[in-house]
């Protein structure tokens, strides 16, 4: 990946960062020397602190926050991609999807902490304006920023879980690895090819009787062939052929020759 596809994700932070410290420099030139930061019901000042000290704060809160996005940001980049949660890991766990899944993580992690550096920018642009009696002297505006920001993330961070991940259908439909997998869960297989019976081999004509024949001179598998009934007659060697020829029929059964009784002994 190139270094704009590695800095595209971050363009968010890099704007935040940008917005927050105009705001600091505006703060800067612009907040009185005693800066009340939290206002009573009746406009009265309730908390108060220099301007050094309130530009100091936010300065290390932001640069807390950056900071922690960069370590986190490593940690996406570097951390095996078996060892990360992610919403429907089968599919973006593959190999064909790793690059899509580490940009998106990326690009989220920016865009949630751009959001806490706004935050910052936001409460700092209320503190200017509410100084001597101002339109933000109001004690519900800093609350109702806070909370605001709070349910925003709240709703961002839903929508990241179930449509920030949501695979790409037309993508998805596209690509082989859907194909294949369509293809495992239906069970279809590939057919066999029929045979081409439109240009029968050697000029021989194809009849609607050729497919019976086939199967009948074709055995069945599995099906015990019966034997050839034996012939009622020996079969006679025909002239000029073997006379060694053995026959066909069956064996006689083996006859023991009768003991000799008296008379003499034959041949």
């Amino acid at each position: 990946m190139s270094i704009l596809g590695w800095l595209r994700p971050a363009a968010p932070m890099g704007v935040a960062v940008v917005v927050l410290a105009g705001v600091l420099g505006a703060g800067g030139l612009l907040l009185p020397s005693r800066v009340t930061l939290v206002h009573t019901i009746d406009g009265a000042g309730a908390v108060f602190a220099s301007r050094s000290d309130l530009l100091l704060v936010t300065t290390v809160l932001a640069l807390v926050i950056v900071v922690a996005y960069l370590v986190s940001a490593a940690a996406l980049a570097w951390t095996p991609v078996r060892h990360l949660w992610v919403p429907r890991p089968a599919y973006w766990k593959t190999p064909a999807r790793r690059r899509e899944l580490r940009r998106r993580l990326a690009t989220y992690l920016a865009r949630g902490t751009a959001a806490g550096l706004l935050l910052l920018a936001a409460l700092v642009v209320v503190a200017l304006i509410a100084q001597d009696g101002g339109p933000g002297a109001l004690w519900w505006i800093p609350l109702a920023v806070s909370l605001g920001y709070v349910v925003a993330m709240i709703v961002w961070l839903v929508w990241v879980v179930t449509a920030g991940f949501a695979p790409d259908r037309a993508v998805e439909a596209a690509s082989p690895i859907s194909a294949a997998r369509d293809g495992a869960r239906t069970g279809a297989r590939p057919g066999r090819p029929a045979p081409d019976r439109s240009s029968p081999r050697g000029g021989d004509t194809w009849t609607a009787g050729d497919d019976a024949g086939r199967a009948a001179a074709t055995p069945r598998t599995g099906a015990a062939t019966a034997p050839a009934p034996p012939s009622a007659r020996p079969t006679a060697a025909k002239p000029g052929g073997s006379g060694d020829r053995a026959s066909t029929s069956p064996p006689r059964p083996y006859q023991p020759r009768p003991p000799h009784r008296g008379g003499p002994p034959r041949g």
